[in-house]
C-alpha cells in the first residue's frame, strides 16, 4: 500500500467534509480537546477491503472502548452520526497516493455498507461474518486477537494481546522474529531476547531479555514508556510499508524521554517503510518532534515532517487542517507561534 500524499473523508463520525493535503511520512496531528484528532486516525483505517474495515471499527469499540455489547444505532453512530438522521448520507474515503487516487464509498447504513472502490462495487458490508454475532439487535465482537488494528490508542498499558501476537506471529518464524529483533533494537537498544512463558500465569506473559542482565523480565514489570515501545514495534512489524496511528503519541512519557522516543519511532517507521500519523495536544511534543529532526543525523527527515493543525472554523463550520512542513512548523516554534489549534474566526 502507498503512502498517502493526500486524504478526504466525507460524513463520517462529526466530519461533514475532512481533508489532509500534502502529508508527509511523518505527520503529528495536533489541536484542541474534541477537535477531531483521534476521529482522524479511526478514519485513516479505512481499507479497500471491507470486511477489513469493519472488525477495525468492531475492535476499537470493544478492545480499546471496553465495549462489549453494541446495539446496531450505537454502531451507526460511531460509523457515521448522519445515519440517525433523516438525511442517511453516504460516507465517502478518497485516498491520494503517488500513483492515483483511491475512492472508497459506502451508501447510507441500512441493509449494510456498499463498498465501492473507484466507483465500481466490490462487496457489501455485511452485518454477519466470523468473528462477530449479532443477537437481539446488539452485535458482539469475537476474535480481538485475529485483526490488528493499525491505531495504538491513547495510554494503552500491558496486556495479553502482546504476548498472544508474539506467539501467533514471530516466536514460530525465524525470519519474522529477526526482523522483529531489528525494530525492537532500535527502540529497546539493550534487548538481546524476547520470550513467552505459558507456566507462571493463567495468560500467556511477555518477557524481555537485556544486555547486562542475568535474567529474563516480564514485560508487564517495566515501565510505561518501554511497554509503549514494544507495542509500537509489533505494530510496525505488523503493518510493514503501511500506515500506523498512534494517538496521544506523548502518553504517559516524562518530558526528558520524550526526544528518545520520538526519535525510535521516525527510525523504526523508516526501517520498515511505515508513514506515521501520531497526535497530540502537548507543546512540548510539538517543540520534541522539530528538534529531534533538527539533530544532525536526522536532518534527511525533515522534508518528510508534517504537522497539521486541527482548526474548529465557525466560518466553514467544519474542522480543517492547517499543514505545516518541516521549515514553517520550525519557524512558527522559534517565533513562539500558537500551533495547537483552538476554535478561530
Amino acid at each position: 500500500m502507498a503512502h498517502l500524499t493526500s486524504f478526504t473523508v466525507e460524513n463520517f463520525k462529526r466530519f461533514e467534509h475532512f481533508e489532509m493535503q500534502n502529508i508527509g511520512q511523518f505527520n503529528l496531528i495536533v489541536g484542541d480537546n474534541n477537535v477531531g484528532k483521534t476521529s482522524v486516525l479511526e478514519a485513516l483505517l479505512v481499507d479497500e477491503n471491507s470486511d477489513i474495515v469493519q472488525a477495525r471499527f468492531l475492535k476499537v469499540l470493544t478492545e480499546f472502548r471496553n465495549l462489549q455489547k453494541i446495539t446496531e444505532p450505537y454502531w451507526h453512530f460511531f460509523i457515521n452520526r448522519a445515519t440517525l438522521l433523516t438525511e442517511r448520507l453516504p460516507t465517502k474515503f478518497t485516498l491520494g497516493q503517488t500513483e492515483g487516487t483511491t475512492i472508497i464509498a459506502t451508501g447510507p447504513i441500512e441493509s449494510g455498507y456498499k463498498w465501492f472502490v473507484n466507483g465500481e462495487h466490490t462487496n457489501v458490508l455485511s452485518l454477519e461474518n466470523t468473528v462477530k454475532m449479532k443477537y437481539n439487535g446488539v452485535f458482539r465482537y469475537d476474535g480481538t486477537n485475529s485483526v490488528h488494528v493499525p491505531l495504538v490508542p491513547f495510554a494503552q498499558a500491558y496486556s495479553n494481546v502482546l504476548a498472544n501476537i508474539y506467539s501467533a506471529y514471530f516466536q514460530r518464524d525465524e525470519g519474522k522474529d529477526a526482523e522483529l529483533m531489528k525494530t525492537l533494537a532500535i527502540m529497546i537498544p539493550q534487548i538481546k531476547k524476547i520470550d513467552v512463558d505459558n507456566a507462571t500465569s493463567t495468560d500467556a506473559v511477555l518477557y524481555i531479555g537485556q544486555h547486562g542482565q542475568r535474567s529474563t523480565m516480564p514485560l508487564a514489570m517495566m515501565g510505561d514508556g518501554t511497554i509503549r515501545l514494544v507495542r509500537i514495534a509489533f505494530e510496525l512489524e505488523l503493518h510493514k510499508g503501511k500506515r500506523l496511528m498512534i494517538d496521544e503519541i506523548d502518553a504517559g512519557l516524562h518530558f526528558s524521554h520524550l526526544r528518545n522516543f520520538w526519535r525510535k519511532i521516525i527510525l523504526g517507521a523508516t526501517l520498515n517503510d511505515i508513514q506515521i500519523f501520531a497526535t497530540s495536544h502537548n507543546w512540548e511534543c510539538l517543540e520534541v518532534f522539530k528538534e529531534v529532526l533538527e539533530e544532525p543525523e536526522m536532518l534527511a527527515f525533515q522534508d518528510k515532517a508534517r504537522c497539521f493543525t486541527l482548526i474548529d472554523s465557525p466560518v466553514t463550520k467544519r474542522v480543517e487542517a492547517v499543514c505545516s512542513t518541516f521549515e514553517q512548523f520550525e519557524t512558527a516554534i522559534e517565533n513562539g507561534t500558537e500551533l495547537r489549534g483552538g476554535a478561530v474566526v
